[in-house]
């Protein structure tokens, strides 16, 4: 007796008239996922994104701001987009909350393939098993850090594959990655991923002050110069990478007192 074909799993067409892949979801494909679609692709099943809304979207949007500010050039930041993670277990198309990226040439209307330096996840009314899987599948790719941000308990776990995740809660500071350090910062305080006052000082005062230490660096060298004083390269330096103006403030005065450039030089060195 002749065996019956078998006919292929339905993929395409009505949602609702697709055949059910393994972990229980319809299947899908690429296709599925568009500016605007509510679908992500799990290994070739689909899976309904959660929506951007409330505290969640509030979140997302507060660092996407940040991250901006504090990206070193040729990184970029890049917010709910689709990233391409196929693999031997089929198509996957998942869109993190935030990711920062330094291999984004020219932007294009399709996914992004790549291995992004940092991403972001928010935990606000999503399933745990909805962001697990996620996380999962970004670690399996070697996504070398992973951060889980959980709104409502306001902690950021930051998890990297084949170590112990850590958790920091209020009143500790989480490490920054070194294309977050344009500005100098190495570290954000938990709080200031959650409000908008604290995200502020993070962003404009922040950009504002080192504006600042920059133009008082600049014109406390044009001083130097004006007087003959003749630093050694390391000294210049060391001007140009301050960021503190109180300091700045002092090695002014010094600068208008200094009999030579060795006697200001030695004078930075004890007011340090």
């Amino acid at each position: 007796m002749d065996a019956r074909p078998t006919r292929p799993p339905r993929r395409t067409g009505p949602i609702e008239l697709r055949d059910f892949g393994p972990n229980g979801h319809r299947l899908g494909t690429p296709d599925d996922c568009y500016d605007g679609s509510p679908w992500e692709l799990h290994r070739g099943e689909l899976v309904q994104q959660m929506g951007s809304k409330d505290i969640h979207g509030i979140t997302m949007a507060l660092l996407a701001a940040l991250f901006r500010v504090h990206a070193r050039e040729g990184h970029t930041v890049l917010a709910d987009i689709y990233c391409d993670l196929t693999d031997e277990q089929g198509p996957s198309l998942r869109a993190p909350d935030v990711v920062v990226v330094s291999d984004l040439v020219t932007p294009r209307n399709d996914a992004y393939r790549g291995t992004p330096l940092l991403a972001v996840e928010i935990r606000g009314t999503q399933s745990k098993k909805y962001l697990d899987d996620k996380v999962k599948l970004y670690l399996e790719h070697d996504w070398p850090e992973v951060w889980l941000v959980h709104a409502e308990r306001h902690e950021v776990e930051v998890l990297r594959r084949g170590v112990a995740s850590v958790v920091y809660r209020p009143g500790t500071e989480v490490p920054m990655i070194p294309a977050l350090d344009k500005y100098g910062l190495t570290a954000l305080p938990v709080t200031a991923f959650f409000d908008q006052r604290e995200v502020t000082r993070y962003t404009d005062e922040w950009v504002q002050k080192r504006a600042e230490a920059r133009a008082r660096g600049e014109t406390l060298l044009e001083f130097l110069d004006a007087r003959g004083l003749d630093l050694p390269e390391t000294a210049r330096a060391r001007i140009t990478a301050c960021t503190d103006v109180t300091m700045l403030k002092r090695w002014l005065v010094l600068a208008a007192t200094a009999a030579s450039a060795s006697a200001f030089v030695d004078a930075m060195g004890e007011r340090a």
